[in-house]
C-alpha cells in the first residue's frame, strides 16, 4: 500500500516508517526538513532513498493535497509537546488545527486507510479501574491535553465519512529517539541522581516497537474496532524504582512523597502559571502520575499475536540506547 507518514522526524514516525518499509509497504513522508527525517531514520537501517519526502507543513493545504496524491493509507503522527506558555499558539496551530486539516484532506482524498496516533490523555481522568477505547473525550486543564484532546474530537467526528483507526499510545519511550523526549529525559535524570520519585499509583508504558507493529497489523487489516488502546504494561511508581536497580545494578534512592502532596504541589504549578511561569508539574500531571491506571490493550496483543515487550527489555534496551548515544553516561547505565 502507498502510505503517507507525517511526524517521521520523531520518535513515534520514525519507528514506524521503518516498520511499514520492512513489511513492503511504499512509504512517503511530509517533512520540512529532509535532513532530520534521514537523521531519524539511519539509526533504524533506514534512509531518505528508502522513501519518498514531500516538502510540506500541515498548516499548508497546498502541500497537504499534493502529500496524499495517489497514496492509499496515512498515519498522522506529527504533533508537538511542550509545557511553555509561549509555545500555546503553536500546541493549538500543530496538534489541532494540524490535525483536522491532515485528516480532512486525507478524508477528502478517499483514502483505503487512516490512522490517527491520539494520547492516552484525551481520555484523561480514567473512569474506572480500567482506561479503554470506548471512553469519552476527557475535559483537561493543562495546555498540551487540551489540544490532544480537541485532536481527538475532530477524529472522532471524521470517522463518521472517513476510515479512520484511532490508536491510544500510553507513555511512549524507546531506543533510536531522535528528539530525545521526556520520558528518556527522566529515565536519564533518576539514573544520574541514583534517586526516582516514588509517590502513589503508577504509569502504563508504550514501547514505540509494538507501536509501530500495531501501525503494520492496522494496515494489515488485523485490527478490526475504530479505536484502540495501544500495546502497554502497567509500572507503579515503586515497580519502576525497583527495575532501574535491576537493570543497571546501580542502587536508586526512593524519593517518596505522598499523592496528595504531589496533587498539592501541581496546584502550586498552576498558580504559578497563571502568573506567566514555565512549570511542569501542573495538577493535572500530578494527576497522571497518581491516578493513572492500566489501560485494556486485549485488541493490540491480539493483533500483534504477541504479549508487548516486557518492562524490564524494553528500559534496559533504552538505557543501553541512551549509553551508546551520548545522553548518558556508561557510568550511570550500569550494567545495562
Amino acid at each position: 500500500m502507498r502510505i503517507l507518514v507525517t511526524g517521521a522526524s520523531g520518535l513515534i514516525g520514525c519507528h514506524a516508517t521503518a516498520a511499514l518499509l520492512e513489511v513492503g509497504h511504499e512509504v512517503a513522508v511530509l517533512a520540512r526538513s529532509a535532513g532530520k527525517v534521514e537523521a531519524a531514520l539511519q539509526p533504524l537501517g533506514r534512509s531518505a532513498r528508502d522513501i519518498e519526502i514531500v516538502a510540506g507543513d500541515l498548516a499548508d493545504p497546498e502541500s497537504l493535497r499534493r502529500a496524499l496524491a495517489r497514496r492509499e493509507g496515512l498515519v498522522h503522527g506529527a504533533g508537538l509537546f511542550s509545557p511553555a506558555r509561549a509555545d500555546a499558539a503553536l500546541l493549538q496551530r500543530t496538534n489541532v488545527e494540524g490535525t483536522r486539516s491532515v485528516l480532512e484532506a486525507a478524508a477528502d482524498a478517499g483514502l483505503a486507510r487512516i490512522v490517527h496516533l491520539s494520547s492516552m490523555l484525551a481520555l484523561f481522568p480514567p473512569r474506572g479501574p480500567v482506561m479503554t477505547a470506548e471512553d469519552s473525550v476527557a475535559h483537561p486543564r493543562s495546555m498540551y491535553a487540551i489540544t490532544k484532546a480537541q485532536a481527538e474530537a475532530i477524529a472522532r467526528d471524521l470517522q463518521s465519512r472517513a476510515p479512520i483507526t484511532i490508536v491510544y499510545p500510553a507513555a511512549v519511550h524507546g531506543p533510536f529517539d531522535p528528539t530525545f523526549s521526556i520520558g528518556p529525559q527522566n529515565v536519564a535524570t533518576a539514573l544520574r541522581t541514583r534517586r526516582a520519585l516514588v509517590t502513589e499509583g503508577g504509569l502504563p508504558n508504550t514501547d514505540v516497537r509494538d507501536l509501530a507493529a500495531l501501525v503494520v497489523a492496522i494496515f494489515a487489516g488485523r485490527v478490526a474496532p475504530s479505536r484502540v488502546m495501544a500495546p502497554s504494561f502497567f509500572l507503579t511508581h515503586a515497580e519502576y524504582r525497583a527495575l532501574l536497580e535491576r537493570i543497571t545494578g546501580h542502587s536508586v534512592r526512593a524519593l517518596a512523597l505522598p499523592g496528595f502532596a504531589m496533587r498539592l504541589l501541581g496546584r502550586c504549578g498552576d498558580l504559578a502559571q497563571r502568573l506567566g511561569r514555565d512549570v511542569t508539574l501542573t495538577f493535572e500531571a500530578a494527576e497522571v502520575l497518581t491516578r493513572s491506571v492500566p489501560i485494556d490493550d486485549r485488541i493490540a496483543r491480539a493483533a500483534l499475536g504477541r504479549e508487548p515487550i516486557p518492562a524490564e527489555r524494553s528500559y534496559r534496551d533504552l538505557i543501553r540506547w541512551m549509553a551508546d548515544a551520548g545522553h548518558l553516561a556508561r557510568a550511570d547505565a550500569g550494567r545495562a
